[in-house]
């Protein structure tokens, strides 16, 4: 089978896993691209929105257009640094912080699902093969 269809069908079997973790209609228009600003601002903890950006490798505009969109759906709210009254901290909401985890678990059953059809051996070739394309996609950023 070609490498694509075979994507194809992982994908397949990942939404469907995502769909019976309560990825319900309050979280239906929730993209793919916010998830990953949900992520990282999970990941990063309060960050600024010049923090986002740059660890998004996107433009601070177009962070901050995609915070007043997540910030619409209620995913996270703005509030002001205690340090300094003029900067702004991202903090995810509760609603914000229940998507991240629905996400997370549905990874984490995902990826068990592989670790129970692969043996120790297939499962290291399968992550120095991932190494590896991660590698050479992290080079053509340069």
């Amino acid at each position: 089978m070609e490498i694509s269809k075979l994507l194809e069908k992982m994908d397949r079997c990942y939404q469907k896993n995502l769909k019976e973790y309560e990825f319900s209609e309050e979280y239906s228009d929730i993209t793919y691209n916010i998830f990953l600003y949900l992520r990282k601002i999970n990941s990063l903890g309060n960050p600024t929105i010049s923090e986002l950006a740059k660890a998004m490798e996107v433009s601070k505009p177009s962070a901050s257009n995609m915070v007043s969109k997540m910030a619409e759906k209620d995913l996270l709210k703005t509030k002001a640094s205690p340090e300094d009254g003029r900067v702004c901290l991202l903090e995810l909401t509760a609603k914000g912080k229940k998507v991240v985890e629905i996400e997370n678990s549905a990874d984490m059953k995902f990826f068990e699902k592989i670790r129970e059809i692969l043996d120790k051996e297939e499962l290291e070739i399968l992550e120095r093969i991932f190494e590896k394309i991660a590698a050479g996609l992290d080079e053509e950023k340069v």
